[in-house]
């Protein structure tokens, strides 16, 4: 049995070096390093952050470590996906993810990886406990959290720290919702799984990479991974605000003494139906355009594997030329 662990990174040079320097001592203090491999994706990196990785992997007591370049800046979902699908993983293997600028805290990994092993089979999603963010960060987080168990019905909100057993890599590696949001994308194939919730550290540095905004970008296209029920969901409160205010409406006209504030209280709740419409709108599009990246790199990957001969065969020789001696025509 061997662990491959996964991870993603663009223009991390100021961190990465302290990154690998955690994860080698966990590694061996747990005594897993002989059976280890670690994956980073290459998210298209403009400094010198591949160049450090490179030469601390030629120490002698590194572990083994694979970079696979992303083919264009995927975003860090994205490029959690394309490590996914070129991964060679065993039945019998175990997969762990998580991002590596250090909010996902790597000295749990021995225990997480423990109870895997105590629950053999399922998947091992961490769910977050306490953030290091500002209070206008973490309030969001609140809500977007209630709201995303109330549309979708699954009980833990998951993130890129999980692990994952080598049987199921197969079907995730297939899944292309994975590409939009690597974790939702994992709870969507409703696999057996349990449940732990791991505090979020702060960023190697002290300074974290998002901001509320990409929150609320990530988050609404997230939900779109579950668009069955969301969608519905979201439709049925978009026709029940219409109909209270299209009722709102009508009171203010047959109530002469309350008219102009019912009105204004109609036009505020279809204000907000319209609001929940342009979000929904948004975020759609915002999933299908992921989508569609990810269709156009895998048709690009499947016409170079086309026009690359199999592996061991045989190159005919030019036209007019010999058997077995280059054609000399052209010289």
């Amino acid at each position: 049995m061997r662990y491959h662990f996964l991870t993603a990174y663009r223009n991390e040079a100021a961190i990465i070096e302290t990154f690998l320097d955690e994860f080698h001592a966990m590694a061996r203090n747990a005594g897993i390093a002989a059976q280890s491999t670690l994956v980073l994706v290459d998210d298209l990196s403009l400094d010198a952050t591949r160049t450090i990785i490179e030469r601390y992997g030629e120490r002698p007591d590194a572990i083994p470590i694979e970079i696979i370049p992303a083919p264009t800046n995927l975003g860090n979902q994205g490029a959690m996906f394309h490590g996914l699908t070129h991964l060679g993983v065993a039945a019998d293997d175990v997969l762990v993810t998580f991002d590596c600028d250090g909010e996902d805290d790597v000295r749990e990994i021995p225990a997480v990886l423990e109870l895997g092993r105590r629950n053999p089979g399922k998947l091992v999603l961490i769910e977050r406990g306490r953030r290091a963010e500002s209070l206008a960060f973490k309030l969001f987080f609140a809500v977007y959290k209630a709201v995303f168990r109330f549309l979708t019905q699954k009980a833990v909100v998951p993130n890129n720290f999980m692990l994952i057993p080598g049987a199921l890599v197969p079907a995730m590696q297939r899944s292309p919702v994975v590409t939009v949001h690597f974790a939702y994308g994992v709870l969507k194939l409703n696999a057996p799984f349990i449940a732990i919730t791991r505090d979020r550290r702060t960023r190697y540095g002290g300074r974290t990479s998002q901001n509320l905004f990409m929150l609320v970008s990530h988050g609404l296209v997230g939900l779109m991974v579950f668009y069955e029920v969301v969608v519905a969901k979201l439709f049925m409160l978009l026709f029940l605000s219409g109909g209270i205010a299209a009722a709102v409406v009508v009171a203010g006209a047959v109530a002469p003494a309350a008219r102009q504030q019912l009105l204004w209280l109609g036009l505020g709740i279809g204000g907000g139906a319209l609001l929940l419409l342009g979000l929904l709108v948004a975020s759609a599009l915002a999933f299908v355009f992921k989508l569609s990246i990810y269709a156009l790199i895998s048709s690009a990957d499947e016409r170079r594997a086309g026009s690359r001969p199999p592996p061991g065969a045989a190159v005919s020789a030019p036209r007019g030329a010999p058997p077995g001696r280059p054609d000399t025509a052209a010289r």
